[in-house]
């Protein structure tokens, strides 16, 4: 296959519809453009003068806070991101809405906004400067699927030429098979400009450390010798942009909430989309008018990496907050004391420090807190949820998605995406234990997906590359920006 930018048949290029099709019901982003554009220039500036460095410090470029204006190719490229409001059936009395925020035609991977918005900016330098850019994302999967899919639909859309904007995708060896098989996988050149790279490390969170060191060892050369900026990916500004469009989408699809508030639900390791909610909402209602019945929040976590409940509840990420759990040999599973059962945490769970979602492999968030402050001060909770629990909702949970259009998978074994499980076990237990009281609730749709669904098979592990050293990882990005694909 021969790659253009003219390129558009769905079947060469791994999306799952044409390019140019619209957004179906709901909001999309392009509807919100020049909100998002306002809130990137201004995050930026504020992240710069929070952290003031030398804006001529390869190692620590952003790019400037600019995204290109609305047009057709725009729209086009924008079309995966668009987000609706859907009920479901009500639980024990109180009333469930899912916030989808993965909605849009094409949209494989989680939230795919973010992704779009930050490839758009790195375009958009790219423009204005001359400079190509390289994106180093460190991911604990879906990231890297996303931004590799903005990167091929920028290219398919005419935004960008091959060699303008790239992305090195860095993910933990224990995740991979999120990251989706598509033509950037496919394609000699287009797999060379854009590697999947694979680490082996035994910390699956420690891909950021390898991209921090990396930039700070090799990020001055890589600009000396190649001409490209390098972008470290983490916590970016664009994410918590997209993020706040949360608030107006439920505004236009529920109203103002009631007296007795509204919680927002959702799966989280940094809690950046339920911030993001929040600066949303201060936009959507800008003098307080909805200050009597106030967006209220609630943190679902998994054993694992619990870090931000912990915070929420002790003011620290110690372990120590986790309360003690006893082996059932019988059931074969652990079980809290019942004469001292913490409803915050599984009562029932196989593992004390399960891994439930492989996507939340964050420790100690930066985020923790801001997230804190956030429920401190407008009101919710925080609860932790075992595989145990979410295996015995699995029926209820399936069910419940299907009127909206969710099928997830009848085999739980083929769930390849346990966020959305994972948050609607979590608000049902704090129904049930008395943690949440609120007469609504809205479930935030981070992403669904199955190993069987189409267009999510991975990328094959002979298309990927390794590194588990700052060595091996120059060696893949510097033959990423080599005209000829020549190793170092």
């Amino acid at each position: 296959m021969t790659l253009t930018t003219h390129t558009r048949r769905a079947t060469d290029t791994g999306l799952a519809v044409p390019l140019g099709q619209p957004a179906p019901s709901g909001q999309s982003l392009a509807d919100h453009w020049e909100t998002v554009r306002a809130l990137v220039r201004a995050l930026h500036e504020q992240a710069t003068a929070a952290a003031p460095g030398d804006p001529q410090d390869p190692a620590s470029f952003t790019p400037d806070g600019d995204l290109p204006p609305l047009d057709g190719q725009l729209r086009s490229y924008l079309a995966p991101a668009a987000a609706r409001v859907v009920p479901l059936p009500d639980y024990r009395g109180t009333r469930l809405h899912l916030l989808d925020l993965c909605h849009g035609p094409g949209a494989r991977e989680v939230q795919p906004g973010g992704a779009l918005v930050m490839v758009a900016r790195a375009v958009q330098h790219a423009r204005a400067t001359g400079r190509p850019v390289t994106l180093l994302a460190p991911s604990s999967g879906n990231l890297a699927t996303a931004l590799r899919d903005a990167v091929l639909r920028a290219q398919l859309c005419g935004l960008a030429g091959p060699d303008q904007v790239r992305v090195v995708s860095l993910v933990p060896a224990c995740s991979r098979h999120k990251v989706a098989d598509s033509a950037l996988a496919r394609h000699p050149q287009l797999r060379r400009r854009n590697p999947l790279v694979v680490y082996h490390g035994s910390e699956p969170g420690a891909v950021h450390e390898l991209a921090a060191d990396y930039c700070r060892e090799r990020a001055s050369a890589l600009r000396t010798g190649t001409g490209s900026a390098l972008w470290y990916v983490r916590d970016p500004v664009d994410q918590r942009a997209v993020d706040a469009l949360r608030a107006f989408v439920e505004r236009k699809a529920l109203g103002a909430a009631p007296a007795a508030g509204r919680v927002h639900a959702q799966a989280v390791a940094t809690g950046s989309g339920l911030l993001g909610h929040r600066l949303g909402s201060t936009l959507v209602d800008p003098d307080g008018a909805a200050a009597a019945g106030p967006a209220r929040y609630l943190l679902v976590q998994q054993l694992r990496t619990p870090d931000l409940v912990l915070h929420l509840l002790t003011g620290s990420f110690s372990r120590a907050g986790v309360p003690p759990y006893r082996y059932d040999r019988a059931r074969r599973v652990h079980l809290q004391p019942p004469a001292s059962t913490d409803p915050h945490f599984p009562r029932t769970t196989h593992a004390p420090e399960e891994i439930l979602e492989p996507t939340f492999f964050t420790r100690a968030p930066a985020t923790a807190p801001a997230t804190s402050a956030l429920v401190r001060t407008h009101g919710g909770d925080g609860i932790v949820v075992s595989r145990y629990e979410c295996l015995a909702r699995y029926p209820s949970v399936r069910a419940m998605l299907r009127p909206a259009g969710i099928e997830l998978p009848s085999d739980p074994a083929r769930l390849a995406e346990w966020s959305l499980v994972m948050t609607l076990t979590g608000v049902m237990n704090a129904v049930e234990r008395g943690l949440l009281t609120e007469p609504e609730v809205v479930v935030h749709g981070t992403g669904s997906y199955g190993a069987d669904d189409e267009g999510r098979a991975p990328v094959p592990d002979a298309l990927a590359r390794y590194a588990d050293s700052v060595d091996e990882l120059h060696a893949a990005v510097t033959r990423a920006l080599d005209p000829h694909g020549r190793r170092p």
